[in-house]
């Protein structure tokens, strides 16, 4: 899924997608990207995951 494509579905959900980045803390440390949904200007993440689709798809699992 594109960017683009997760703004429309959140869109059409009254709600907002954005990136941000985290460190993975383990036997070795990384930085991740984490892909949100929820309410931006609140920085209110209802869902996060490493992926659009893993994003919508706990989403869909809290709303249904």
């Amino acid at each position: 899924m594109t960017s683009q494509e997760a703004e429309t579905r959140a869109r059409k959900l009254g709600l907002s997608v954005w990136v941000c980045q985290a460190v993975a803390v383990g036997r070795v440390s990384r930085t991740i990207d984490l892909y949100c949904v929820g309410f931006a200007t609140l920085e209110l993440p209802i869902a996060e995951a490493e992926s659009w689709e893993e994003a919508f798809h706990t989403l869909d699992q809290i709303i249904h």
